[in-house]
């Protein structure tokens, strides 16, 4: 089984309105991407960016870092291959579920409403050797190479 270490580089948080709590209505529009950074025979390197914009337009945020996978070819192709067309590819939730905490953390800090822990469980996935463009829930996050 394929290890995957996760480190944030930055974050980034803005609250764009007073009026809003923690426990205010909000959905999330989410725009990411992962980009192929490095490859060798056990391991490949992503960089991945991921922004959060709730509406109504309460807040911002972006956490961007890099997560390396280590494993075997097979391992690795299976975490970065989403399972079918309209799914995520099992890197892209690890990476998710390992920044939740700081995104929790921050949005308690900003006392505005938390994201869910499933919230990219929707997106849809296509892979692409081209650099991605940032996307929403209902768009296309991309691994690429780079």
């Amino acid at each position: 089984m394929a290890e995957v270490d996760v480190m944030v580089k930055s974050v980034e948080g803005r609250r764009l309105t007073q009026e809003s709590k923690e426990d205010s209505k909000a959905t999330f529009d989410v725009h990411a991407s992962l980009v192929e950074s490095e490859r060798n025979p056990d391991s490949m390197s992503v960089k991945f960016v991921i922004e959060l914009e709730t509406l109504p337009a309460i807040a911002k945020l972006s956490i961007a870092g890099s997560a390396t996978i280590r494993g075997s070819d097979e391992d690795i192709k299976t975490l970065t291959t989403a399972k079918d067309e309209s799914g995520v590819p099992p890197l892209f939730m690890k990476v998710y579920q390992k920044i939740y905490a700081t995104m929790y953390l921050l949005c308690g800090s900003l006392r505005i409403p938390y994201p869910a822990p499933g919230l990219l469980k929707s997106t849809q996935v296509s892979t692409t050797r081209e650099i991605p463009q940032p996307l929403q829930t209902d768009g296309n996050p991309s691994i690429s190479k780079q």
